[in-house]
């Protein structure tokens, strides 16, 4: 099923990642919200962490491996039966929406199963915290991060509370990175109807805002019409200030990228943001 509606965006399927948290539970109604305004489907998917079960049990003492099998048994089953009632009230709330869904359960590595399904995917949802160690009350693994750095579509992060997006930043270097993410967020055209802001942080003034002009002649190809903003310093605290002080919504950039220009994002600044801008982030790479 595709969509080609007034806002531009045409895509058709979207990856959900699903694993019980409030960051997941907020992840769901993003995606929801999207699929309902632009008539796509959404695959819920789970994955069992079958390595880290195992790593959970522990290596069995001499004599002890039949009662090593028997606890790795029982926490299998304890997750499966986690993650079906995951899938099951994912489906509940797709049916009473209305929206075209599709569930996708599987065991290994999360990050490894959920790129896999993205390849038959237009980009993912998932929580900025990502908690697939289903019984097991721990830290926040690292599934986003591995997804980020080796991942092949786009990735909506979400915190865990839903907003209105309505202001969006769009921060940009002229990077690879940050480039194809902003093609790939016009190209869905999801947000293209929203207050668009374009900030390239710059020790040079006059060069940022040459970088600006050329990005907002390409926003206009599509009938928008953003404003830009340059601006010095460094460029997380640049984002975070700005992100605050004028009540942005989502922030778009390049995950993980490296410029030509000025240092600007590396693995720690998206790492940074990631950890203190409580907004939704559109990430790529």
């Amino acid at each position: 099923m595709s969509s080609t509606n007034p806002s531009g965006s045409s895509f058709a399927k979207i990856l959900l990642g699903l694993d019980g948290s409030s960051y997941s539970q907020a992840a769901t109604e993003f995606a929801c919200q999207i699929a309902l305004k632009h008539s796509a489907a959404i695959t819920g998917v789970a994955v069992i962490d079958l390595p880290d079960i195992e790593r959970a049990i522990g290596p069995a003492p001499v004599g002890g491996i039949h009662y090593a099998e028997q606890a790795e048994q029982r926490l299998l089953k304890q997750t499966q039966e986690k993650v079906q009632g995951l899938l099951q009230n994912f489906e509940q709330v797709c049916q009473s929406k209305n929206i075209n869904y599709a569930v996708h359960a599987d065991t290994g590595r999360p990050f490894e199963e959920i790129i896999e399904e993205s390849k038959y995917h237009d980009f993912l949802v998932l929580g900025q915290k990502t908690f697939f160690r289903y019984n097991v009350a721990d830290e926040p693994g690292d599934t986003l991060d591995r997804i980020l750095t080796r991942g092949l579509t786009a990735v909506l992060t979400v915190p865990d509370q839903v907003r209105e997006i309505r202001n969006v930043l769009v921060a940009y270097d002229d990077s690879v990175q940050a480039t194809r993410t902003i093609q790939m967020f016009l190209l869905l055209g999801i947000w293209n109807q929203c207050q668009i802001t374009l900030l390239n942080v710059n020790e040079d003034l006059n060069q940022g805002n040459e970088l600006l002009d050329r990005l907002r002649d390409y926003f206009g190809s599509y009938g928008i019409e953003p404003e830009k903003v340059c601006l010095t310093g460094k460029s997380d605290a640049v984002l975070l200030s700005y992100i605050n002080e004028h009540n942005i919504d989502l922030l778009v950039m390049g995950a993980y990228g490296k410029t030509r220009v000025v240092n600007f994002f590396f693995g720690s600044v998206t790492k940074s943001i990631l950890e203190k801008a409580d907004i939704p982030l559109f990430l790529y790479h």
